[in-house]
């Protein structure tokens, strides 16, 4: 008996901040997944691709707006997060995506000229940009689009009850760790008596949130998760250092000091060195298409069974990654 053929599902992803090193990394990602040239690592969504009739990689089509006004090859060598001979192959097809003006209304039309069956609007605009954030936000409601707010910032999401949406502050790497850390403590019956966390980024965004101000918002979604986590509140201090030596590369430490059996003090130590695109990447396709799953289930309002990406999520705590990712995997098996 003949199988039936997998069914399509085209899928357009309109990112504001086209330019930026997550976005170029994105595109790039996907533009060397779709020939072939990587395997797809880091992918949650992968395993769901046949079962869930998820957007596979010649199925993505990517727009988006930035006020640079670079293609797409362009601001992947500027960012540096991917190098130039894996870059090559994939160059004139990266070349040839040049971002709309800032929040120009464009999806209608690109979704007609592609034959889109959903288009995403994914918002990775700097830190503390609210203003535009909401602009994005109110295209997305305005063209029925699932939203994805990737930022820490306010995109107004109280307009976009009527659409799928998730965010928000993506937990890429040492919040992440944290994340899955702080309830293995907790469970282990360990007590947290205090927990340092500093790091440095060197890219457009750590120049924002390593400002004092401009930062604030990611400081406090850093901070806030361990009591909740935890279910008390130890000395908990939260660093971000902009140190331009270190570029796209995060450098990462925490030192956590805990009681024991008997109130013997033990002392954990975690380095880590990663590109935060590359961390970023990955999980911003998941969520593109997790969330036009959603859509095309009908579904609206906040997507509660995608917090596991985010630090800050909208449905709240809890934080603890490993039933974050129970909530995902329930709703999948749901989707059979």
């Amino acid at each position: 008996m003949l199988s039936s053929p997998p069914m399509k599902h085209r899928l357009g992803i309109c990112i504001a901040g086209l330019d930026g090193a997550v976005a170029s990394t994105i595109v790039a990602g996907a533009a060397l997944l779709r020939r072939g040239l990587t395997q797809p690592l880091a992918l949650l969504s992968e395993p769901f691709v046949n079962s869930h009739a998820l957007a596979r990689w010649d199925e993505i089509i990517f727009a988006g707006w930035d006020t640079r006004a670079e293609n797409s090859y362009d601001a992947a060598r500027r960012n540096a997060v991917i190098g130039p001979c894996r870059l090559k192959p994939i160059r004139r097809e990266l070349a040839a995506l040049k971002p709309w003006p800032a929040a120009a209304d464009r999806i209608a039309a690109f979704r007609r000229a592609h034959q889109l069956d959903t288009v995403v609007v994914l918002n990775l605009l700097p830190t503390g940009q609210h203003a535009a954030s909401k602009q994005y936000a109110r295209l997305a409601a305005k063209h029925d689009c699932p939203f994805v707010n990737f930022t820490p910032n306010d995109c107004g999401e109280k307009n976009l009850r009527h659409v799928p949406f998730a965010g928000r502050d993506g937990k890429t790497g040492q919040t992440w760790l944290k994340s899955v850390l702080a309830p293995a403590l907790r469970d282990r019956a360990l007590h947290v008596t205090g927990w340092y966390s500093t790091n440095l980024l060197g890219n457009d965004d750590g120049k924002i949130v390593g400002d004092p101000v401009l930062g604030e918002a990611k400081i406090r979604d850093k901070t806030k998760l361990l009591g909740e986590m935890l279910g008390y509140e130890p000395v908990h201090k939260v660093r971000i250092e902009y140190f331009p030596p270190r570029g796209d590369t995060k450098e990462s430490w925490d030192y956590i000091e805990a009681e024991g059996f008997l109130g013997q003090p033990i002392q954990f130590r975690v380095s880590a060195r990663y590109p935060d695109s590359i961390l970023a990447a990955p999980m911003c396709l998941d969520l593109c298409r997790f969330i036009a799953l959603a859509a095309r289930r009908g579904e609206t309002g906040n997507q509660k069974w995608l917090s596991l990406y985010f630090k800050a999520p909208y449905a709240g705590p809890p934080h603890d990654f490993f039933r974050q990712e129970q909530l995902l995997r329930a709703y999948l098996a749901a989707q059979l």
